[in-house]
């Protein structure tokens, strides 16, 4: 590894420092923040409702949208680790979200292991920094989803591949290539076939590119890198299968074939259909990876126009086996993209994993002197302030509005002690279920002497609005002052 240069009037080490405190507070203010914003629907409070059914039903193998009803939509990975959160913590947002933070600590610590050795440590913490500020990797850091288990696992295979290629002796590369099978098993436990297709696109684009088939054939040719993803993510399959015939037909062809390919698909059982025009992935990602897009944005055309063809060869150079690393991060960026490009069913988390190689290029891109300098660490500083400002002000503002933790919450002060009727006037969200602990699915009726409240659907101009004791942006919580009087002409 190229020894780092010293800037004038850093001492050694001062600059990697600087980066590893950033790194922290990323991670420490993500983990302060899990429970600054209620959850919202109907993603994260859809998850954390199947996440606290698996916890109530004890049903491990088979995660549940409703006591009665299974969700086919995803294997169980992510659901597993929050419903652990919530045996070990209890049942509540911060629990369901920890896990999320862990899955994003584990991706960081898969991209710092691929890095290893190919970059200096001070350019592995930039990736790492420029990674975990990017908007989707942050707000994924500490969301009930499956985008940081996707990251994490997704990340660790491609780590693991370019180990491969970076190893030094024949039983170096089987023992890698074998971790590289444990987390296609993880992967398969994630999205199914969907994360394996993301996760081994770029390996098979840079080995056809670099022409790296022979390590190709030397890890498909070990039967045990078979035999260990397949052994952690088999049973389940099997176990799912029998125990609800059908799922593999629906996860398989409808989660991975008619959902990308048919505009609207209306077989989605739980979802909703995203119809999006063709190509929308690429600004999904652009923003998604902000700053290293942006960097990359501005620093290639600077390259070939100030320096010349070649220059940004002779930048990658610069690093020891430079070129090809910069070859497989550009992989693993292209490989969603050309993936999802004739998508038409999508929303901006499926661009989760090319974030990694764009973190990498950017850094890679940049003289390595540059970070050395304040203002370096000093703008990712400044994204952060940001960040804790959006988070901890006026993100939780807005997610207010997409939640219906601020009803249950009025009608629960307003009924004090007392068994009160509550009832939706329409189907009630992922969060009125969460939040009332699943006593929704079977009605809350109340008892007959103690006040009963209705949600309804109320416009913004309303006047009723005026009434309500708690609003979110589409509905109210009022007093049902008809069964109040229904109650009084019983009695009389």
């Amino acid at each position: 590894m190229p020894k780092l240069p010293q800037s004038p009037g850093h001492p050694q080490g001062s600059p990697q420092r600087v980066w590893y405190g950033l790194l922290a507070l990323i991670l420490l203010l993500r983990l302060l923040t899990l429970a600054s914003l209620p959850l919202t629907d109907h993603t994260e409070a859809r998850y954390a409702e199947i996440a606290r059914l698996m916890l109530q039903l004890q049903d491990w193998i088979s995660p549940h949208i409703t006591p009665t009803e299974v969700f086919w939509a995803k294997p169980p990975l992510s659901t597993w680790s929050q419903a652990l959160s919530m045996t070990v913590f209890g049942v509540s947002p911060w629990a369901a979200r920890l896990p999320a933070v862990l899955w994003s600590c584990a991706a960081l610590g898969a991209a710092g292991w691929m890095l290893k050795g190919s970059l200096s440590r001070l350019q592995t913490l930039v990736v790492l920094v420029a990674l975990a500020l990017s908007p989707l990797f942050f707000i994924a850091a500490g969301a009930v989803m499956t985008d940081a288990t996707l990251a994490a696992t997704t990340l660790f295979v491609q780590a693991a591949w370019w180990r491969v290629l970076r190893s030094h002796s024949a039983p170096e590369r089987l023992r890698l290539a074998r971790w590289l099978g444990f987390g296609a098993g993880l992967a398969l436990l994630t999205k199914g076939p969907a994360a394996v297709v993301l996760t081994l696109l770029p390996i098979f684009m840079h080995a056809a590119w670099r022409r790296h088939w022979p390590a190709i054939r030397a890890v498909a040719s070990d039967v045990w890198v078979w035999l260990i993803c397949l052994g952690v993510a088999l049973p389940w399959y099997v176990a799912a299968e029998l125990k609800t015939p059908g799922f593999m037909e629906y996860f398989v062809l409808g989660e991975h074939v008619m959902r990308f390919m048919q505009p609207g698909w209306s077989g989605d059982r739980y979802g909703f259909a995203h119809a999006q025009p063709l190509g929308i992935i690429w600004p999904y990602t652009f923003v998604a990876a902000l700053p290293a897009a942006l960097i990359l944005l501005l620093r290639l055309p600077y390259l070939r126009i100030r320096q010349g063809a070649g220059a940004l060869r002779a930048q990658f150079h610069q690093t020891d086996g430079g070129v090809d690393l910069a070859c497989y991060a550009l992989c693993i960026a292209l490989a969603p993209l050309l993936l999802f490009s004739a998508a038409s069913n999508l929303i901006w988390t499926y661009a989760m994993t090319a974030l990694p190689g764009l973190a990498i290029l950017a850094v890679m891109a940049c003289p390595q002197a540059w970070f050395e300098r304040t203002i370096s660490w000093g703008l990712g500083l400044a994204l952060l302030l940001l960040y804790a400002w959006a988070f901890v002000f006026k993100l939780p503002q807005e997610a207010a509005k997409h939640s219906d933790q601020s009803l249950i919450a009025a009608y629960e002060q307003a009924c004090g002690s007392q068994s009160c009727r509550l009832s939706y006037m329409s189907k009630p969200d992922y969060s009125a279920y969460f939040y009332t602990a699943g006593r929704l699915y079977a009605g809350m009726p109340g008892q007959a002497s103690a006040p009963a409240f209705k949600v309804i659907h109320l416009a913004k101009d309303d006047p009723l609005r005026s009434d309500a004791l708690a609003c979110n942006r589409d509905q109210c919580l009022l007093r049902d002052l008809d069964a109040d009087a229904a109650l009084v002409n019983s009695i009389r």
